[in-house]
């Protein structure tokens, strides 16, 4: 029903516009489809936020994030007021924003442009700028440059994949979109580029997570990152040996569904 609607409108307006001359109907075109991009009210136990859901694939954290993920939420209330929190795979920022709503220190990493662009007005429209610092950048086990796969041009899209197309985990994700991208590994971030280290780090990437946290070998080793919640298999042995070697213990599961991945939260031991 709502593609019929929206195939309806959508003539309409291309209708009511026609007898325009031609960059005035190309400007009021692009002025209605951003007055009519939804900015969704969400309830959060911080109170209200809003995100700007340009396509259904955004439409989903706006309907789900604060629902079927009640440990990712729970998670970041536990957060001290002076921790750092980076969010590596941020999508469309749902997470983000409600960790700067906090006033907690965030540092949000999303390589997909589409879904950037999303994260960035959610930061400035939900006014958290001053406690968020986001970036259009991957992270990875190595410095450089690759190219970034995924399987639409829609923001919040899932199954993107950095330097192989093959590499996500998301079986129904063809990911036959690239684009350049740059990326750099956490060790990098904090020993080259002084970006502050984290005390809880969120990864949700659905492809190169182990990458990830070979890249924050020194990080991890620090003592300084208290916490991790990374979207995993139910059955990964990988990541949870790269973390143990580094000396994190899984703390809490969050809900399994049938056929989706977990949130796995994992704490430094002792």
């Amino acid at each position: 029903m709502s593609k019929t609607y929206s195939a309806i409108l959508a003539g309409l307006a291309r209708g009511l516009t026609a007898p325009m001359s031609r960059w005035p109907r190309f400007a009021t075109l692009a002025r209605l489809a951003d007055a009519v991009t939804p900015r969704v009210p969400v309830d959060t136990p911080r109170g209200p936020i809003t995100l700007y859901t340009p396509g259904k694939d955004a439409l989903y954290f706006a309907r789900h994030a604060f629902v079927r993920e009640p440990e990712t939420v729970e998670w970041i209330d536990s957060f001290a007021p002076d921790d750092v929190f980076w969010d590596i795979g941020a999508s469309v920022g749902p997470y983000t924003v409600y960790a700067g709503k906090r006033g907690i220190s965030t540092v949000a990493f999303e390589p997909n442009p589409f879904s950037f662009h999303c994260l960035a007005r959610n930061i400035v429209e939900n006014g958290v700028g001053e406690a968020v610092a986001a970036h259009c950048l991957g992270l990875s086990d190595r410095d450089g440059r690759g190219r970034f796969y995924m399987p639409s041009f829609e923001a919040g899209t899932s199954g993107s994949s950095l330097y192989d197309s093959n590499l996500s985990r998301l079986g129904f994700a063809k990911a036959d979109i690239a684009v350049d991208a740059f990326a750099l590994s956490a060790d990098s971030l904090i020993e080259t580029y002084g970006f502050a280290p984290p005390q809880h780090i969120k990864i949700d990437v659905d492809s190169i997570e182990p990458q990830i946290l070979v890249g924050a070998h020194r990080l991890l080793r620090s003592g300084q990152v208290k916490s991790l919640l990374i979207e995993i298999a139910p059955d990964d042995k990988e990541i949870p040996g790269l973390l143990a070697d580094a000396g994190f213990t899984e703390n809490r599961r969050g809900i399994q569904r049938e056929n989706t991945d977990v949130n796995v939260i994992f704490t430094l031991a002792g």
